[in-house]
């Protein structure tokens, strides 16, 4: 279910520049943080929107480029042989860090109740706790679910092209209510995977 199961498909579709990447040598670290900028870019596009809404032609190319980069970030590294539990750490933390980006930076941006904001905030982080959660409960990591991140960017981009048209900033707040909702049953699904798996040990 969500966006994950199309990652190989994906994968294969990137593994040209994977390639290049790799004959040349650049570091994963390079999608890695790149994936990161992008999505401080947007983050700082959706704060300047309620100035002028044509920033949010920003936010939808970056966000949809930090997920190929996420995508790639990892297969260049074990193409390198440079995967370890750091760079693990690096991907978890930057992907925290841009979640809370965006949504913090939305949330003060004026044109959105700040409380939805927080509450659709604070259920995506609870999502991702949960894939890690699965990992160090013994389980595999667990991307699966209604709303992960691939679902999240991408839903966000699709969402922003109303308010960059229409100018009607305000309506994010659908946007908050509905990644709040999917992001809780993202939680529920999420938790009866890691029972599955731990019952299944």
């Amino acid at each position: 279910m969500g966006i994950y199961t199309t990652k190989s498909k994906w994968q294969k579709a990137l593994q040209p520049i994977v390639d290049f990447s790799v004959a040349r040598h650049i570091h994963p670290n390079v999608f890695t943080y790149g994936a990161l900028i992008l999505s401080l870019i947007a983050a700082l596009a959706l704060y300047l929107a309620h100035t002028n809404k044509n920033w949010l032609w920003i936010v939808m190319p970056c966000v949809l480029i930090r997920l190929l980069l996420n995508l790639m970030d990892g297969q260049v590294a074990r193409a390198l042989n440079l995967a370890d539990d750091w760079g693990e750490v690096k991907n978890e933390f930057g992907d925290r860090i841009a979640d809370a980006a965006i949504f913090i930076t939305m949330g003060l941006s004026g044109y959105v109740e700040a409380g939805l904001a927080l509450v659709a905030l604070t259920w995506i982080l609870l999502v991702s706790y949960l894939g890690i959660l699965g990992k160090a409960s013994g389980g595999p990591r667990v991307y699966r679910g209604l709303f992960g991140k691939g679902d999240r960017m991408v839903s966000l981009a699709i969402f922003t092209l109303y308010p960059a048209i229409s100018g009607n900033l305000a309506s994010y707040n659908y946007y908050l209510i509905f990644a709040s909702i999917a992001a809780f049953i993202t939680v529920i699904q999420r938790l009866r995977i890691i029972y599955a798996n731990h019952h299944r040990t």
